[in-house]
């Protein structure tokens, strides 16, 4: 028997089998995903962007997703089987921090009190933090530093405190593009700062550091600098010896001892054949939505709605960021030769980060929570952008005119574009 049993290995679970195997204790990962190594990782456009290489199969991981109907007045549910709507859910081994862009940001006081700070909103359920930003502060300078964060401080009005002057290394390379962001928004009189990147500007142990391969976002690392749970915490935990992973185990059910302590979770190994792991405590950390769904699939005598239901709570009152987007265009003939052969230059981030409109007040005078804005280019995947460029004024573009027009794009713009994140959270 295994002391704890860990289900899931994404980023709320890498932190939980770092400190426990480092502790000492025997532990135990189910996960649902195959185990890919630094080395399995590559710049495979078609396998990511086509073929959803490091996704389920939908027939065998379907989610329902139900958009408004605004001319029926309702839900409308449908399955993503049935429309083909494929998510990125990184289903292996460490999870989607495999496939994040790093982005690193910490939360604010003011985001531990949203209801005593900015008051109710209609249909919601809002409510203070029972913890605060100082009981979190020192987590946050532990994981800067074992997960390796790349960044400069700068002072602003929204900086948060700091029980530390910087991160622990230097920023990662900036293209050129992040210069002129600098000086427009100093125009504009507003704040624009570094943004901190949970990729390694320096090599880390048994990690590289980045080598600017112009893939980040969506792809696996295969320098291992990104700072995934894989190769930033699980990594470690499995050197102690004390941990062991179980990758392609689908965990089902978890069966209780009849006193209302799990005693037993019951998956499907690669082969599809029934097992069951037994431990002396469980840790269900497999996404907000997958484990919601396992604890309402384990009904029984003590659990009749699901384990840890008994109050109907499961699933409900979840956050999530919600934002935008936005784009603009560099023409390299309208640049002198000079800055266009920079703003060329492939691999280097832009690396800002508005908080201008963190907080701001409506047309009435109250204050509302806002956001953070973040600047990047265009991912470089030659597939993506090819089949962006297919369609003009709603037409379908093809033949001559489609070859032109992609001539014209790959050889003379680069878009950049930023993202709005407003709520909580400001990664992914």
């Amino acid at each position: 028997m295994y002391d704890v049993c860990v289900i899931g290995s994404g980023a709320g679970a890498g932190p939980v089998i770092y400190e426990l195997s480092k502790a000492g204790f025997k532990v135990v990962v189910l996960e649902k995903g195959p185990w890919y190594r630094t080395r399995d990782f590559s710049k495979d456009e078609f396998g990511v962007s086509r073929r959803d290489m490091y996704s389920p199969n939908l027939k065998d991981e379907r989610h329902v997703i139900e958009t408004f109907d605004e001319d029926e007045n309702e839900w409308i549910a449908e399955n993503t089987y049935d429309t083909g709507f494929s998510f990125w859910n990184g289903n292996c081994v460490g999870g989607s921090s495999n496939f994040m862009s790093g982005y690193f940001e910490r939360m604010k006081p003011k985001d531990f009190r949203l209801l005593s700070e900015y008051g109710p909103i209609e249909d919601a359920n809002i409510v203070d933090w029972p913890i605060t930003y100082n009981d979190l502060e020192p987590y946050y300078t532990k994981v800067e530093q074992v997960v390796g964060i790349s960044g400069k401080v700068v002072k602003h009005k929204f900086l948060e405190p700091r029980s530390t002057a910087d991160f622990p290394y230097p920023p990662l390379q900036e293209n050129i593009a992040a210069q002129w962001i600098d000086q427009a928004a100093k125009q504009l009189g507003w704040e624009v700062i570094p943004l901190p990147r949970c990729i390694l500007s320096q090599p880390k142990n048994e990690r590289n550091a980045c080598y600017y391969s112009n893939y980040c976002g969506s792809y696996g690392c295969s320098s291992g600098a990104k700072g995934s749970s894989r190769a930033a915490l699980i990594h470690d935990a499995l050197k102690t010896g004390n941990c062991t992973i179980i990758p392609n185990a689908k965990v089902f059910h978890l069966e209780t001892n009849g006193s209302f302590k799990i005693k037993k979770a019951w998956y499907y190994d690669a082969d599809d054949q029934k097992q069951s792991i037994e431990a002396k405590i469980f840790v269900v950390a497999c996404q907000a939505i997958e484990t919601s769904r396992l604890l309402l699939m384990s009904k029984n005598k003590e659990f009749p709605y699901g384990v840890a239901n008994n109050h109907g709570l499961v699933g409900k009152n979840l956050i999530f960021s919600a934002g935008g987007t936005g784009e603009g265009y560099f023409y390299y003939d309208e640049l002198n030769p000079v800055d266009a052969e920079a703003l060329k230059t492939p691999g280097l981030f832009i690396n800002r980060s508005l908080n201008e409109f963190y907080e701001f007040e409506d047309e009435n005078g109250k204050r509302i929570k806002g956001g953070t804005a973040h600047f990047l280019f265009e991912h470089a995947v030659g597939i993506g952008k090819a089949i962006r460029q297919k369609w003009q004024n709603n037409q379908l573009v093809y033949g001559t005119a489609l070859k032109r027009k992609l001539e014209k794009y790959f050889k003379n713009t680069r878009k950049i574009t930023f993202r709005n994140f407003f709520g909580l959270a400001a990664d992914r």
